[in-house]
């Protein structure tokens, strides 16, 4: 344990070195000043106003994932060929470290993002039918639904390279996009880059519903049990091949 938090220590020292943080934070600012300048002037009802904001951070996300994950990934390669995550006695400790790095940093940033225009929406729009409270809960949904992705990214990263990260995830965000029509009825629980936007749209329109339980062709509980599983099978997975990974250079 001492030598994990050693390994996280170094790799929070190693972001002055590169654009992650920047990245995390700049990003999320950017959208909600963009969103709330929007929405200070649209007709459009509140409710519609946090679910479509809520479902474009959604979609986001899969682009954002890649390219954070491109970036950690990266800056190993080019300090030193992934020799420094290669060297430890335990050779998963790194990898899992710079894993929770990301998860923290992705965690914060989806905080933010929800968080931030919460706040904005509540006290300077004065439009929002939701506490904050509401906002943390979508928060926490969406990187929960989304850890997957991380795991996914950051395996593409170290075994096809940078490029190979971000496409993905433009085409995931692509993807979730469409799942949100009724192209993804049925078909959206089969689908990682398309739980999020799904689990938050469906959180927006039965928080405050009357409605006592959430039909069963909405497939929340189908939904959740795919997540779950596929998100422990990809940890395992990941783990896995990281034991047997040489780390010549991120495309062998």
């Amino acid at each position: 344990m001492i030598s994990f938090f050693r390994y996280l220590k170094s790799d929070v020292l190693k972001l002055r070195r590169q654009p992650l943080l920047l990245v995390q934070l700049f990003v999320p600012l950017l959208g909600i000043a963009i969103f709330l300048a929007y929405y200070s002037f649209t007709p459009y009802s509140p409710i519609s106003k946090v679910d479509g904001y809520l479902q474009v951070l959604a979609v986001v996300l899969p682009t954002m994932i890649g390219i954070v994950c491109s970036i950690a990934v990266e800056q190993e390669a080019v300090a030193g060929n992934f020799q420094q995550l290669l060297i430890s006695p335990v050779k998963l400790l790194p990898f899992l470290s710079k894993l929770s790095l990301l998860l923290i940093l992705g965690f914060g940033s989806v905080l933010l993002a929800s968080g931030g225009f919460g706040a904005g929406f509540l006290y300077l729009l004065k439009e929002s039918p939701y506490d904050m409270e509401f906002f943390v809960l979508a928060a926490c949904i969406l990187f929960m639904s989304s850890i997957f992705l991380y795991f996914l990214h950051f395996f593409i990263s170290l075994r096809f390279g940078k490029g190979a990260s971000i496409g993905l995830g433009i085409v995931e965000s692509l993807l979730s996009a469409l799942l949100l029509t009724g192209l993804g009825e049925k078909n959206w629980i089969f689908f990682p880059s398309a739980w999020a936007a799904r689990f938050v749209t469906i959180w927006v329109q039965y928080s405050v519903s009357s409605v006592d339980a959430i039909p069963e062709a909405i497939q929340l509980d189908s939904g959740i049990r795919y997540c779950v599983v596929g998100t422990l099978a990809i940890m395992v997975l990941l783990g896995l091949w990281i034991c047997r990974w040489e780390g010549q250079h991120s495309l062998d």
